[in-house]
């Protein structure tokens, strides 16, 4: 089973289109960080921490100690949260995937050879592992795309016509 550390956009993304369950379904281990978990409002915190109690999803609790590790990192951009920094480095010690659709934290991650996902790739990974059709793919595809404006639209538009198919 792969081992994937997740950011908050994807839990935002997949609690606005009621996918989150499903996402718990799929076949990886999923980590986050508390730094993350602080950034999703309390209802989603409240459905993530079902996850935790179902051993669905690990939370690294960062100490005092590993925040100002983290902070001292050398990653090119500057312009990542700790947050994202957070999901960069427990990535790192995991040796995981990253899953976010933060271009930032996407690109600095694949300059440094990791492998890096978005919410397309949960998605098609819903299709293939059979736990959502492709008729219900688009339909939560579209609702997410009238409320994620920073969705890359040529790619969602690309998708819904392979799985209109």
């Amino acid at each position: 089973m792969a081992i994937a550390v997740n950011d908050a956009n994807i839990f935002i993304d997949l609690f606005e289109i009621d996918l989150i369950d499903m996402f718990f379904k799929l076949n990886l281990d999923l980590h986050t960080t508390n730094l993350v978990m602080n950034e999703l409002d309390f209802e989603q915190k409240l459905g993530l921490e079902k996850q935790v109690a179902s051993k669905k999803l690990t939370i690294k609790k960062l100490d005092e100690k590993e925040l100002e590790n983290l902070k001292a990192k050398e990653i090119r951009s500057s312009k990542l949260t700790i947050q994202d920094v957070s999901v960069y480095a427990y990535a790192y010690e995991l040796k995981a995937t990253i899953l976010t659709s933060d271009n930032r934290l996407r690109k600095e991650a694949k300059e440094k050879g990791f492998e890096v996902h978005g919410i397309l790739w949960v998605f098609e990974s819903m299709i293939s592992e059979k736990l959502i059709k492709p008729k219900k793919a688009i339909e939560k595809l579209t609702e997410l795309m009238k409320i994620n404006t920073w969705l890359p639209m040529d790619e969602c538009h690309k998708r819904i016509e392979k799985w209109n198919k």
